[in-house]
């Protein structure tokens, strides 16, 4: 279903977590929504048609990110919103910009991080609602009780 990571992939996804590290350190720490208790990690991430999909934990939010492997891949602004259909049907977007990685595309899981008072519990959270976005929603069975005989 999804094709192995290339070291190039690895990379970049990298450079995503080190942006938002930088983001973090020079923007974020000092105001109210950082929640110091938590570091920026990467979790999940795979290759799903062309693009890298995972989930981008940071002290200051969580969100399903796309990072396209094309330069092609994303035509919209910076703050517009775009819409994609995934397996687990169709998810909004917000298109968003780092120097580091360019373009990318990002669906907000939660923001702002309070609720999390370890990094284990914000990674397990991440680790439980990757798999989500890839896995098609089951059709529930009509119930016989409903028909009639």
């Amino acid at each position: 279903m999804f094709d192995p990571m290339t070291p190039d992939d690895l990379a970049r996804v990298n450079q995503l977590a080190a942006a938002f590290i930088r983001i973090g350190e020079e923007g974020m720490k000092d105001i109210g929504l950082y929640n110091h208790n938590l570091k920026v990690e990467t979790v999940g991430f795979r290759r799903w048609d062309d693009w890298l999909a995972g989930i981008l934990v940071t002290p200051w939010f969580m969100n399903f990110v796309l990072l396209p492997t094309r330069p092609d891949q994303i035509t919209g602004a910076v703050g517009t919103k775009t819409r994609l259909d995934l397996p687990r049907g169709e998810i909004i977007f917000n298109i968003g910009e780092v120097d580091e990685i360019g373009l990318y595309q990002a669906a907000s899981l939660y923001s702002p991080m309070g609720r999390f008072d370890v990094q284990a519990i914000a990674v397990n959270t991440a680790w439980a609602a990757v798999d989500k976005y890839f896995k098609v929603p089951e059709m529930e069975e009509p119930s016989a009780c409903n028909e009639r005989v």
